[in-house]
C-alpha cells in the first residue's frame, strides 16, 4: 500500500544484521562527564578501550520500525493509522506530515547483565565505563536507522523530522504502549515495564514524521525551559502558541 506521497506504508521490519555502531572514545568520556578539552588520566583512558572492546562482544544491535500513514493531526492529538498520540509539540511539529515511521532500537541484555555483575563485584569504575560504551552503542544504532529512514524517504521526495522519543517535551511517557501496539508486538527482545520504562535499558523507542510538506526544525524551537539537557535549538519565542 502507499501513500497520496507515493511513500510504501509497511508492517514491522526486523534488522538485525549491517548495523552500524562505532563506539567513539570521545562520547564514553562526555558520558563519563568528561568535557571535550579535558584529557583522562592514562588508566582511564586505558580502561576507556578495554571496555569498548567488551561491549563490542556483547552487544547484539537489533532495530524494527514501520511506517504508517498519518490520518489526522489535530491539537494535540495525532492519529496514526488508529494509534492515537498526544502531544502539543508532536502535533506541531507532524502539522505537515502524511507518514510517520515508528520504530525501536536495541543493543540486547548482555550488556546491561555485565555491567551488573561488576557492579556486584565492586568494580564501580569498569561498570560505569561499561554502561557508558551501551549507551554510546544504542545512540549509535538510533542514528543509522534514523540515517536510513532518511535516505528511504529521500529516494520519495519526501522530508523528514527529527526523532522524538515518548518522554520528550510534552509527550507523556505512558504513550509507549502506544507506540509499541504500532509495532504489532514485533521488538520480542524489548519488554515493557510497568512504569513504561524499557527493558534492556539500552534501547530507544520513538517515531519520526515524513511528507512533502514535513516540518523539520526541533520542537525546541518553541519551547521556552531553560537549562535543557537535551535542547537541540535556541528558542524562537514568535513561534510558540501561549
Amino acid at each position: 500500500m502507499k501513500s497520496k506521497d507515493g511513500m510504501k506504508f509497511s508492517s514491522t521490519k526486523i534488522i538485525q544484521e549491517g548495523i552500524k555502531t562505532e563506539i567513539d572514545e570521545v562520547d564514553i568520556r562526555h558520558y563519563l562527564g568528561y568535557e571535550s578539552e579535558q584529557c583522562p588520566r592514562s588508566e582511564v583512558v586505558s580502561l576507556v578501550d578495554s571496555q569498548i572492546c567488551q561491549a563490542y562482544e556483547l552487544i547484539k544491535p537489533a532495530a524494527y520500525y514501520t511506517i504508517k500513514p498519518i490520518t489526522s493531526v489535530g491539537n494535540p492529538t495525532i492519529s496514526v493509522d488508529g494509534l492515537l498520540f498526544t502531544s502539543c509539540k508532536l502535533a506541531r511539529m507532524f502539522s505537515g506530515c502524511s507518514q510517520a515511521a515508528i520504530f525501536v532500537v536495541t543493543i540486547g541484555a548482555a550488556l546491561e547483565k555485565e555491567v551488573a555483575q561488576l557492579t556486584k563485584e565492586g568494580l564501580i569504575l569498569k561498570a560505569s565505563v561499561l554502561d557508558a560504551a551501551g549507551s554510546v552503542a544504542v545512540e549509535k544504532v538510533a542514528a543509522w536507522l534514523e540515517s536510513m529512514l532518511r535516505s528511504l524517504a529521500a529516494a520519495n521526495g519526501d522530508k523528514v523530522s527529527w526523532r522524538y522519543s515518548p518522554g520528550y517535551c510534552d509527550w507523556d511517557i505512558t504513550q509507549q504502549k502506544e507506540l509499541f501496539r504500532g509495532l504489532d508486538g514485533k521488538p520480542a527482545e524489548v519488554n515493557l515495564t510497568d512504569t513504561c520504562l524499557m527493558v534492556p535499558r539500552k534501547s530507544i523507542s520513538g517515531i519520526m514524521g515524513m511528507g512533502k510538506s514535513c516540518n523539520t526544525f526541533s520542537a525546541c524551537r518553541f519551547c521556552n525551559r531553560k537549562s535543557c539537557p537535551t535542547r537541540r535549538e535556541e528558542f524562537i519565542k514568535w513561534l510558540r502558541k501561549e
